[in-house]
């Protein structure tokens, strides 16, 4: 989850109040955020990945207003056209820049009257930039944000590919120290922030720049803007933001996130024109609003209750929206700083938010006794250590079967298959293991013999009396692959598993599909059938490219605790 280390006074003055770090945290809570590390001077919170606009402080306090009530709805409306200038206020850019980072998007920030860029101001900016470039801009590799001074530049702006020796600038300094003017080769050469990011602006001989009319290098994107033409101050009151990238919805996100720390303060905003070639796109997208509806009927589906239509406007204006109560519904203003929200869902759940979430604290019930294993499940365990003492391994099949395999091994009308199955190869549901044992036979046709596998499991049968048309046993089954395996030796192994629980069944001929007539039987034990055995027939064997003949035995668990497990 995002994360990020703010101000504990600077967020008190915007909010116009001081919360207590439990009123802190609380508040935040309600954002779907989570504090920790509180001091006097700063605080650390981590938010859901959505909510990149509560990053800074300004974003912070304009949503906590909502929170705490001191504020409600939002009168944020983009400025038309830029004021008049002599020359265009727009980017052109040129084709050069497709191979490495096409797209580049800009938006106009002018101070209220008497407010222009403080300190606590500027020092927000430069954190929040890098909290972007670190999140949505992937490190500055999806997407980069650079911040001028408009009184600087002289538009309109001019973004492409240069040669390195055509490039002269000053790079923007560390703090605490100067810098002087380099060639483009130099700054590549040597400059740490050109070692860390080359690769993302620099092609071969060439780099992306960002020009003025007058000529001046603003930055190189997304490496580094230059000193004075790229370099904010306080006493700023026009800034131009900039994002390039490698598409266009994160450059538009970029600049839309950008703004509100500057919307939050009262500065208001306007497009920058977009140029390729003759074509030209306003930039209204970026700055603009968006509008979602929702109705009564699609709230209530998402929380599960209705809700006055007054209780719902009340909750959406303190998440900060412009909200108009329309027949039927509401509609709601999305601000480019809130690009997660895409549907009704998303305002369903922006109510539910605002109502008030809880953070409860876990109240665990005493067990009144210790977990332990049902007594049938201890019963069908002891089948388990009999089959591994005799040298058979345990296999776990899938609960759904291929058509093909189902038929070779169950009788007419008896299968169960799934009317839309996701594939063809698990369609039909497995009324017995021996069908998913065979297969895993199959699979390891090339392995070497004898094979012997077992598995005890769940399967589905049909029973017209329970309420769903079917119920479900406990079965064993095993199959035993190899030379000299054959009918004598389930039956003898069916024979033992019976001396182990203390029965005598009696084994009387019986016909199961896919095994050879004559060699098949079942068990019977107080008059019902417990289990059935044979020999698979060696057209199913040669179909399935099984060379060794293959024995099998089918236990009704479930059938055999019912009649003896409980005694």
């Amino acid at each position: 989850m995002p994360s990020s280390t703010l101000s504990r006074p600077l967020l008190h003055r915007l909010l116009g109040r001081s919360l207590s770090a439990e009123e802190l945290e609380q508040a935040v809570f309600r954002t779907k955020g989570e504090v920790s590390e509180v001091t006097e001077e700063t605080f650390r919170f981590e938010i859901t990945s959505d909510r990149l606009d509560l990053l800074s402080e300004s974003g912070l306090a304009f949503a906590l207003a909502g929170v705490i009530g001191s504020a409600e709805g939002s009168d944020y409306h983009p400025g038309g056209a830029p004021e008049p200038r002599e020359h265009p206020l727009e980017v052109s850019v040129d084709s050069s820049v497709a191979p490495l980072r096409k797209e580049i998007r800009m938006a106009i920030v002018h101070a209220p009257n008497g407010k222009p860029l403080d300190a606590d101001h500027l020092h927000e900016l430069i954190r929040y930039q890098e909290a972007l470039h670190a999140t949505l801009g992937a490190n500055r590799a999806r997407g980069s944000l650079g911040l001028y001074p408009l009184a600087h530049l002289a538009p309109p702006f001019q973004y492409a590919m240069e040669g390195l020796d055509g490039i002269r600038f000053t790079p923007l300094p560390d703090e605490g120290s100067t810098t002087t003017e380099v060639s483009g080769i130099e700054f590549f050469d040597r400059h740490p922030m050109a070692a860390a990011y080359s690769p993302l602006g620099r092609r071969r001989g060439m780099a992306l720049t960002l020009r003025d009319s007058a000529g001046h290098i603003l930055s190189l994107p997304p490496i580094l803007n230059a000193a004075r033409y790229g370099e904010l101050a306080v006493g700023d009151s026009a800034i131009l933001i900039e994002s390039t990238g490698t598409a266009d919805v994160t450059c538009r996100q970029l600049v839309g996130y950008m703004l509100l720390p500057f919307v939050a303060r009262g500065w208001r905003v306007n497009p920058v024109p977009v140029r390729r070639r003759s074509r030209v796109d306003t930039g209204s997208t970026v700055v603009g609003v968006r509008t979602l509806t929702m109705t009564p009927r699609q709230l209530a589906e998402v929380i599960g209750s209705r809700l006055e239509t007054t209780e719902v406007t009340h909750a959406l204006r303190r998440c900060r929206f412009h909200v108009t109560e329309a027949r039927g519904g509401w509609t709601v203003t999305v601000p480019p700083w809130r690009p997660d929200l895409i549907g009704p869902v998303d305002l369903a759940e922006e109510v539910v938010v605002a109502r008030g979430l809880a953070s409860l604290e876990p109240v665990g019930t005493p067990p009144q006794t210790a977990g332990h294993r049902t007594p049938a499940t201890r019963y069908f365990r002891k089948f388990l250590e009999v089959m591994v003492g005799m040298g058979y391994q345990e296999a776990h099949t899938p609960l759904l079967l291929p058509p093909t395999l189902s038929e070779h091994f169950t009788a007419a009308g008896t299968a169960l298959t799934i009317a839309n199955p996701a594939s063809q190869d698990f369609s039909v549901i497995r009324t017995a293991l021996t069908p998913g044992l065979v297969e895993a036979l199959a699979r390891n046709a090339s392995g070497s013999y004898p094979q012997r596998l077992f598995e005890i499991a769940e399967v589905v049968v049909k029973d017209p009396a329970a309420d769903t048309g079917t119920r479900t046993e406990t079965h064993l089954a095993l199959v035993d692959a190899g030379e000299g395996s054959g009918f004598a030796r389930a039956a003898a192994v069916g024979e033992h598993l019976a001396r182990v629980i203390g029965i005598t069944p009696v084994r009387e001929p019986a016909d199961a599909p896919g095994t050879i007539s004559g060699r098949v039987a079942e068990m019977r034990f107080a008059g019902e059938r417990v289990a059935i055995l044979g020999e698979v027939h060696p057209r199913v064997l040669t179909e399935l490219g099984i060379a060794e003949p293959v024995s099998w035995l089918e236990l009704n668990l479930s059938l055999l605790w019912k009649l003896k497990g409980q005694d």
